[in-house]
């Protein structure tokens, strides 16, 4: 299914050709209105009251003066709750903190009045008796034997692990063995809008319809259904617009408190949360602590490395054991050797709640392996890029931990040879010499692959559903959502190709429960690869029925609407069902979705330039190159933006983004204190794909979301590495952390 090849009578290939965002152009006006900015007749506002302590017992909360309040209409608590869970399990949280507070943020009481400043004031009036309890402020003191245990199961959240071998005596007669600890710090998604949205309760029919930003509203849909103890169909989730996501609307808790204070107040309610409270509350990347044990023979070869990692998850369980089950898989980075190990541990603690974020788990193992291999190149005087391409998988490749076998589509190693032939690196040296004052250059390289989907043996599955109507307009419904990346744009332009027909006459609707099937997160680099997919499917399905009956959809697609619809067979339904891995390696069959190896991955190799100035520690990165392995752009112009934006926050991570907790309590608190890379910042970018086509993919189309964010780390401590002889292992790379480095090593 690769890309289309014009043909003669039908209309150019749309797949392939850059389009406009179908809402771009409500966007750069400000005509757009976000879930946020909605308004509804007759409308409250909502506020959320939460714990300003990381861990303490509730023994008593006083609402009676709140409601008194003139303007209030409801005050909500765990008590009023019918069923106090985010989710099935006890690791889940509750909706509302109900016995203890186990971070600064959390959710206690709800408030829905007649306008903002009256529940934000309603709020201040509510009296809480708290006892202040030890806190659990990292992963050492989760494990401590006499620690506080934050749950009835434990501070351990999950843990994970694997070998294909024994490491240790794979590399006991190496050439070179490395032992290296990094960390990677908690950051934040800083989607330009913060969650909120308005929801609306419709007493006679006991249901409820929200407006509010979401990367999975079935699941959204299942949880305020939970909480609310009313049947999922009784729930519907409208997710859209909304101003970005990056993984932090997989799980936010926002539908059920605006679901919750609808109900309560009988009448639509608006939340709308502030900056300063998602760096609070909302969700972070994990942070991890990672150590790898890793042996070279002397021509560079890999001959094994083992991997540990431990992640601070917070409080909750979120998505932490998934997160690491990714970390697992990605351990061995984009590399083939024969013996490899992982073991991994996420911990409860009273820290910032850490979630789902681009990358998912992959950025913090592969800053370890990928600085572990600069760091070789040097000790045993090989290319950086050279070592590389010496130990890259190919096309069909074992995986060095599960040994199952990768797909064909596999083409990471032409990015690696596409870079190396680029100015960017070819030129290095020269670039390297025309450096002057305080000012030192350098130049790096990393490679990174990430799967594509939830993994063989979850049986992840998108889904879409079309119809046709009298006129030959197309509408179809299909997810994974639009969190700002234009998904039905791309779903457009593949239906239009399968279909054979003008793209102004097929109209994609998502991220609505009350129409569009079931189909999963936006998530796992799953959008365009899935969706796309069963948006093919059932594009095939409808011309395959025009077919069958002899009607020329192509020419006469009105004709064709007018008699489906007389026999009944407008509408088509589809699914597609992720494939699993053909060989699944020595991964225990029983055990397949444990460790969900991928069958497809998205891969990337970015030469990032960079400048440090010896004397104040500064960093900056002028110019950087991001070579991509997506199988077909469908959408060239919007891959290259999705792929620009991932680098930002690889770049952010690296250098300047760290989310400060002291305690428990946050330190770093806003955007005044929280640095995030803005325009002057921004390097600049090359976007380059190299030639490929997933078959199973939508024209051959992979995902490649994720893996744009992952390489950027590395590549920029190997280019501090390549400009001043020392390479960071420590994120991000602050002036004065660089500075202490310089000054340490003897030599800068």
């Amino acid at each position: 299914m690769t890309a289309p090849a014009p043909v003669a009578g039908r209309p150019a290939p749309w797949v392939g050709r850059s389009r406009p965002a179908l809402e771009g152009h409500d966007i750069v006006t400000g005509a757009i209105t976000y879930v946020t900015d909605r308004r509804e007749e007759g409308m409250l506002h909502g506020h959320v009251l939460r714990s300003a302590v990381p861990h303490a017992r509730i023994d008593a909360i006083d609402v009676s003066e709140a409601l008194a309040l003139p303007g209030v209409r409801a005050v909500v608590t765990a008590a009023d709750v019918p069923v106090n869970a985010l989710g099935p399990r006890a690791v889940d949280g509750p909706a509302l903190a109900d016995a203890v507070v186990r971070q600064v943020g959390e959710a206690i009481a709800l408030i829905a009045a007649t306008d903002a400043t009256t529940a934000q004031r309603a709020a201040d009036l509510i009296r809480l008796e708290l006892t202040p309890l030890p806190v659990v402020d990292g992963p050492a003191a989760a494990a401590a034997a006499a620690a506080p245990q934050l749950h009835a199961s434990g501070n351990v959240s999950g843990n994970i692990a694997f070998s294909s071998g024994d490491v240790e005596a794979a590399i006991a007669g190496a050439a070179l063995v490395l032992r290296r600890s990094v960390h990677t710090p908690a950051q934040e998604h800083v989607a330009i809008e913060t969650p909120g949205g308005v929801a609306s309760w419709n007493a006679e029919e006991e249901s409820v319809t929200i407006w509010c930003g979401s990367q999975n509203p079935g699941l959204h849909q299942r949880k305020v259904a939970r909480a609310l103890d009313i049947p999922a169909e009784s729930v519907r989730m409208i997710a859209n617009p909304v101003g970005g996501a990056f993984g932090s609307r997989n799980d936010d808790p926002m539908p059920v408190f605006l679901a919750l204070l609808a109900r309560a107040a009988g009448a639509p309610v608006h939340v709308h949360m502030t900056r300063e409270e998602v760096m609070a509350a909302g969700a972070k990347r994990h942070p991890f602590w990672t150590s790898i044990d890793i042996g070279f023979a002397a021509d560079g070869r890999i001959l094994g490395s083992s991997v540990r990692a431990v992640a601070d998850t917070g409080p909750i369980i979120t998505s932490g054991p998934n997160v690491m089950k990714t970390s697992a898989e990605m351990s061995t980075g984009p590399y083939g050797f024969d013996v490899a190990a992982f073991d991994g541990t996420v911990y409860y603690t009273n820290n910032a709640n850490a979630g789902a974020f681009r990358g998912y788990g992959v950025p913090q193992v592969a800053f370890a392996i990928e600085n572990a291999i600069t760091e070789a190149a040097h000790e045993l005087g090989l290319d950086p890029a050279q070592i590389r391409l010496r130990n890259v998988l190919d096309r069909g490749d074992r995986h060095s931990l599960y040994r199952h076998r990768t797909t064909t589509s596999l083409n990471v190693r032409e990015t690696l040879r596409t870079a190396v032939d680029h100015p960017l690196w070819a030129q290095r040296h020269r670039w390297q010499a025309e450096a002057t004052g305080p000012w030192r250059r350098g130049t790096g390289i990393a490679v990174a692959m990430k799967g594509v989907g939830m993994g063989s043996g979850t049986g992840d599955t998108a889904r879409a559903r079309l119809s046709i109507d009298d006129h030959g307009q197309i509408t179809i419904w299909a997810g994974p959502n639009h969190t700002g990346q234009s998904i039905q744009t791309t779903y457009g332009q593949v239906a239009a190709d399968a279909l054979g027909l003008p793209i102004d006459t097929i109209d994609v609707r998502v991220g609505d429960t009350g129409a569009v099937p079931e189909s999963g997160p936006t998530a796992a680099s799953r959008s365009t690869y899935a969706g796309g997919a069963a948006v093919r499917a059932a594009c095939d399905e409808l011309v395959e029925r025009c077919r069958g009956l002899g009607l020329p959809l192509a020419t006469d697609a009105a004709g064709v609407g007018t008699k489906l619809i007389e026999l009944g067979e407008a509408e088509v339904n589809a699914e597609f069902r992720l494939p699993d891995t053909d060989d699944i390696g020595i991964v225990p069959p029983e055990q397949l979705a444990t460790f969900a190896p991928h069958r497809v991955y998205g891969t990337c190799t970015q030469v990032v330039r960079v400048e440090v100035n010896a004397l104040t520690g500064e960093v900056r990165v002028p110019e950087l190159l991001c070579v991509l392995d997506c199988g077909t752009p469908i959408n060239p112009a919007a891959t290259i933006g999705q792929a620009e934006g991932g680098i930002l926050q690889g770049l952010g991570l690296a250098i300047m983004e760290d989310h400060r907790v002291s305690e428990g309590v946050p330190r770093t608190t806003s955007l005044e204190n929280y640095l995030v890379p803005t325009i002057a910042d921004t390097p600049r970018m090359h976007t380059l794909f190299v030639e490929g086509s997933e078959d199973s993919g939508p024209f051959g189309a992979k995902g490649m979301s994720e893996v744009v964010v992952v390489p950027t780390p590395p590549a920029i401590t190997a280019a501090i590495r390549d400009a001043v002889g020392v390479l960071p292992q420590v994120l991000p790379v602050t002036p004065e952390r660089m500075l202490a480095l310089i000054e340490e090593s003897p030599c800068a």
